[in-house]
């Protein structure tokens, strides 16, 4: 009830909701009259004082580090209040679509490379080089795939929240038990150590890889699985070239099929998103995966049966390329049309940027939870140094991030696009539809899309 009210309250203030219907409004969730006229009050004697309330908006993920951050952020900025509200990931897209279309924009939102070119289409977010530029300043010390996704024709529109990569990732101990010394280097070894992991009944179903159709991170793993190969999805005027005929793409669809229907892939990762996959390798019932890197951390320090017996290699391939992908904090136009872009500017400054010369927040995120970040002078903190080796290997990441790149054809009707595409990649992997026919869906949705 109080984040609906904090939400009307913020309206109020921004001229976008009259008097009386906040108190219509406040009625219908449980406010006595008395009670609303207190706190429209209450709003007006804090903005008499020089307040500026903001409201954040999230994916519902480590919402009560998000919330003790905005405390700290509170206590050095009295003059700033902070509404947060939350959705969960798979819902976020469209609810923010429906929120910035709706007039209902927060002040300051996550945002993904995915979506980079769509939200500033629609004229949704805006650019920090021009209303924030001083948070432009450290871009130099930016992973430059992290970089890259936050800006579009030359402007930045974001500071990073975290930076990441999809990797390979494995349980060593599985592996040595069925007589293996290293992870494979290729697919094709991954296929073959995966049978005989099934052969010798350690594993029923050695590889687990989430391609849930309704999950985004289908879509990201897919991609990395194509670059692993050498291959590309898009040329630089976004063009498709996963549909070549033989290409990277219709072997890593060929592969995946050919996965499912040897029985070394988990029958149920068409039902399978991030968190379920985590829980089932977590539990030694699958030995290899491909996940967002962050996932590694959880795996090693988590309750977990397995803990501490997860690794991570190279991505399978003749490149071992992967995807490297940035969500990032943005500002958006509603909140420079409500004149709140320095409050939030000073916001993004504390979460994003450095606070008294150090990335308060964004270490904060690295040492408790494990989230990779685009700050590279933070591979040479020791703390953060020691967090990563406990779980995974600084090396191994940085050797790794040299070889990632950010999504290809990243237009303002990717998002659509996306959706379609995952579709496509389940049917292949249950057998409807041939990796060849596949593709050519997917080229031709993007052929009337653009």
């Amino acid at each position: 009830m109080k984040r609906s009210i904090d939400q009307l309250l913020t309206r109020v203030a921004a001229g976008r909701l009259s008097r009386r219907e906040f108190l219509e409004k406040a009625a219908a969730v449980g406010f006595s009259s008395s009670a609303a006229v207190s706190l429209l009050s209450q709003a007006g004697q804090a903005q008499t004082a020089g307040q500026t309330h903001i409201n954040f908006m999230v994916w519902s993920y480590g919402i009560e580090t998000i919330q003790d951050n905005i405390k700290g952020f509170q206590q050095m900025n009295p003059n700033i209040t902070v509404g947060l509200q939350d959705v969960s990931w798979f819902n976020y897209h469209d609810t923010m679509a429906t929120k910035f279309t709706s007039g209902d924009a927060p002040d300051v939102a996550y945002c993904s490379d995915h979506w980079l070119r769509e939200w500033v289409a629609a004229d949704w977010i805006a650019r920090l080089d021009q209303y924030a530029p001083q948070l432009a300043s450290v871009q130099g010390e930016w992973a430059p795939y992290s970089r890259q996704g936050m800006t579009l024709g030359g402007h930045l529109y974001g500071l990073p929240y975290y930076s990441d990569l999809i990797i390979f990732m494995y349980n060593a101990k599985m592996l040595h038990q069925a007589g293996f010394s290293s992870p494979p280097a290729t697919w094709e070894e991954l296929a073959s150590q995966a049978k005989t992991l099934k052969d010798k009944g350690i594993s029923q179903y050695p590889i687990d890889i989430p391609m849930k159709k309704d999950d985004p991170w289908t879509i990201e793993i897919f991609y990395s699985m194509v670059y692993s190969r050498g291959g590309h999805m898009f040329d630089k005027n976004d063009n498709p070239v996963f549909n070549t005929p033989g290409g990277q793409a219709e072997q890593a669809l060929t592969w995946l099929r050919s996965a499912m229907q040897s029985k070394i892939l988990d029958p149920a990762v068409l039902e399978s998103a991030e968190p379920d996959v985590v829980k089932t390798m977590g539990a030694g019932q699958h030995v290899y995966t491909v996940l967002a890197k962050y996932n590694l951390a959880e795996l090693n320090g988590g309750q977990h049966e397995q803990k501490g017996n997860f690794r991570m290699a190279l991505m399978p391939g003749s490149s071992h390329s992967t995807v490297g992908f940035v969500r990032f904090y943005a500002l958006t136009k509603a909140a420079v049309n409500r004149h709140h872009e320095d409050a939030a500017g000073k916001f993004l400054q504390y979460f994003g940027g450095k606070t008294n010369g150090k990335y308060l927040v964004v270490k904060r995120w690295a040492l408790e939870k494990g989230l990779g970040f685009a700050q590279l002078p933070l591979y040479d903190d020791p703390e953060v140094k020691a967090a990563i080796n406990a779980w995974g290997s600084v090396s191994l990441e940085r050797q790794q991030a040299g070889l990632a790149s950010v999504k290809e054809g990243l237009t303002p009707t990717w998002g659509t696009w996306d959706v379609f595409a995952r579709e496509q990649i389940g049917n292949v992997i249950s057998g409807s539809t041939s990796p060849r026919s596949a593709l050519q869906n997917m080229a031709q949705k993007w052929s009337e899309l653009k």
